[in-house]
């Protein structure tokens, strides 16, 4: 079976009074073996604690989701949400559209996610 790493950033911006949210596009790491995509996810869950101050929470997902984290994220008085999920690709659970990200030296790769979340932070 493979799986996709879905990485959703949303923001928080002022409007008059209000807070509007503002979710970016999808950043979808595809086509992976479990045991592939679970480095990925722990690589980005360091990736993220190294960069942001963060908070994490494990929820429960649709049916296609195999693991669900939530993060809420600060850098520079900026605030915003991660959702990073684990998903199974099957007839049942069609692969989400979203800026494919391909990791393929992981290191330099990642950056690629920081900066989509630091734009979607601003």
């Amino acid at each position: 079976m493979k799986y996709d790493v879905v990485i959703i950033p949303e923001s928080f911006h002022r409007f008059d009074k209000h807070n509007l949210e503002h979710i970016c596009v999808p950043i979808v790491i595809g086509d992976r073996s479990y045991d592939i995509a679970m480095e990925i996810v722990n690589g980005i869950d360091r990736v993220i604690r190294a960069n942001f101050e963060a908070s994490v929470e494990e929820l429960e997902g649709d049916d296609c989701d195999v693991l669900y984290r939530r993060y809420t994220l600060e850098k520079d008085g900026k605030r915003g949400i991660l959702h990073v999920k684990l998903r199974r690709i099957a007839e049942s659970c069609p692969p989400l559209q979203g800026n494919r990200c391909s990791v393929l030296e992981f290191e330099r790769d990642i950056e690629c996610i920081v900066e989509a979340i630091e734009e979607c932070l601003t």
